[in-house]
């Protein structure tokens, strides 16, 4: 007899059927209190099957259901939001590009969507100090373009490239600057202008980035006192590289009338989070509107930066203007930074860690951009231009030429995400590092010093540094007779390695990256 036949021929616990008087009884027993506890669970409710039973009538079947399933059938939670948005923008520069060679600043600026200022406003934050250097590169390459919808802030009224530069330092009360140790610069600085020797050398005595973190809640009064009622505003720094038409595409969509801030995170003052001021951000018209909204009487006529005044002492005590900026926000606007890391990017051009975290996404601002870097990216980014695809930083590749150059003397590629060469061998010579980078299986880039060999993970420019000891070396290791050779630094690039890692799976960048606001995702 098969083992199915021997089940099939088992005796069963059941409450009919023929039996004997004996196991009749016992049957019967059982069958009794099965039902006498079934309807026990009936009246005083059960944890889950009486109750479902009891709650059958109900309207609400979804009680029903959660009451019935097992924890392993509740309805799963939701699925986190996907990490980046699903958009297909396109530019609205016309021609989108165009070529460069032979043609002025403002040739270029004939293919700029100028219309789309009656919407944006950008705000140009700089100092007297730095007006001749910065402001000046700015009206050549990232500003050229702007026209009369350029608003310059600064420290002393005055002009520049046919611009009216804004004190917006005036806009603070008198009596908070007279007597304000903080503010002692921006008096002189003013003392000298008005008796015309600002420009001598009297001037060199202002340390006008003292005041510097003073300028950022006036600004916002004063752009909306000039420009009120603006989609965006878009406030940015004299050493900040802006990416037009990638500022224009993220804009699109998303509705001004709510209280955006944009920007790269950074803690702020009482634990919130702010926009770092360097790579810039961008305020709705909501945002500024609900900031701004008493520094107006009754009759609309501005009646000074209430903004300002109420956050006279934190601005004191704060050491960054930006931090005041992103407290106000939160305090006054009801507005929390959504912050768009790595698009509004705090590294410089020649320092960006291209890798995955920087590489498919657009780019939308970089800070510390060199003059000479400023001209120039504006001019490539002119001639290579798509339509349906934006800027990203793996396209940074091309213009920084790191596919190329294999060896630079006098250089450091090292000094952001580098690591100590394992072993012992790699620290004998550049060569030797070099070779154990490119054995490694994280090593991309790598910089020699000194005898130390440092590995980089990702890939960047870098750059040059003279020849020399670093100051936090040992006092032993300062005190060593090292040759010339030895002082220098030298950085090299595994060509190979990393155009396989361009070319890996998932890195053709088929599908711009626009990331969601986050604050996990930071700098």
């Amino acid at each position: 007899m098969s083992s199915l036949e021997r089940m099939e021929h088992q005796p069963r616990l059941t409450c009919g059927g023929p039996l004997s008087p004996r196991r009749l009884w016992h049957v019967a027993v059982g069958c009794g209190v099965f039902v006498l506890l079934f309807a026990a669970t009936l009246i005083y409710g059960g944890p889950a099957f009486g109750a479902s039973l009891l709650s059958s009538n109900n309207s609400n079947n979804d009680n029903v259901a959660e009451a019935v399933a097992p924890d392993a059938e509740k309805e799963a939670p939701p699925k986190p939001e996907p990490e980046f948005y699903d958009w297909h923008t396109r530019s609205q520069f016309r021609p989108v590009n165009q070529a460069v060679a032979g043609k002025s600043v403002q040739d270029l600026c004939d293919a700029f969507p100028k219309d789309l200022l009656r919407d944006v406003q950008p705000v140009l934050k700089s100092g007297h100090g730095v007006l001749e250097k910065r402001v000046k590169t700015q009206l050549n390459s990232v500003s050229a373009c702007l026209d009369d919808h350029l608003l310059i802030f600064s420290d002393v009224d005055e002009e520049i490239g046919g611009y009216q530069v804004i004190d917006v330092l005036a806009d603070l009360r008198t009596d908070f600057v007279d007597g304000n140790d903080q503010l002692q610069a921006y008096v002189l600085q003013k003392e000298l202008a008005d008796n015309g020797t600002l420009h001598t050398e009297a001037g060199s005595k202002v340390r006008g980035w003292e005041t510097d973190k003073f300028k950022f809640l006036p600004q916002v009064s004063r752009a909306w006192r000039m420009r009120p009622e603006k989609r965006w505003y878009v406030f940015y720094e004299d050493d900040t590289y802006i990416v037009w038409d990638n500022i224009f595409r993220l804009l699109t969509n998303f509705d001004p009338d709510m209280p955006w801030y944009f920007g790269s995170p950074s803690p702020g003052a009482r634990g919130f989070w702010m926009a770092n001021g360097g790579p810039g951000y961008v305020l709705s018209r909501e945002a500024v509107r609900r900031l701004a909204k008493d520094d107006f009487d009754d009759n609309g006529a501005f009646a000074g930066s209430a903004l300002t005044q109420r956050w006279e002492d934190q601005m004191m005590h704060d050491c960054c203007g930006d931090s005041v900026l992103g407290l106000a926000l939160h305090e006054d606007a009801q507005t929390g930074l959504s912050g768009l890391f790595p698009m509004f990017q705090p590294h410089p051009l020649h320092g960006v860690p291209l890798s995955d975290t920087y590489w498919c996404q657009p780019v939308i601002s970089m800070h510390k951009t060199s003059a000479e870097d400023m001209v120039s990216l504006r001019k490539w980014e002119e001639s290579r231009r798509i339509m349906q695809r934006p800027l990203l930083f793996a396209d940074l590749v091309d213009y920084l030429n790191l596919t190329e150059v294999s060896v630079r003397e006098d250089w450091i590629n090292s000094d952001f995400g580098g690591y100590r060469a394992p072993g012992d061998i790699a620290h004998t010579s550049f060569e030797a590092c070099g070779e154990a980078c490119r054995a490694a299986s994280n090593c991309l880039q790598w910089t020699h010093h000194l005898r130390d060999c440092t590995f980089v993970p990702s890939i960047r420019l870098g750059q040059s540094r003279e020849p020399g000891i670093e100051g936090w070396r040992s006092e032993e290791e300062k005190a060593m007779e090292w040759s010339e050779d030895q002082r220098r630094y030298k950085a090299g690039w595994d060509l190979d390695g990393i155009k396989r890692w361009m070319s890996a799976p998932g890195r053709d960048c088929k599908t711009a990256r626009w990331v969601r606001p986050s604050l996990k995702r930071i700098f």
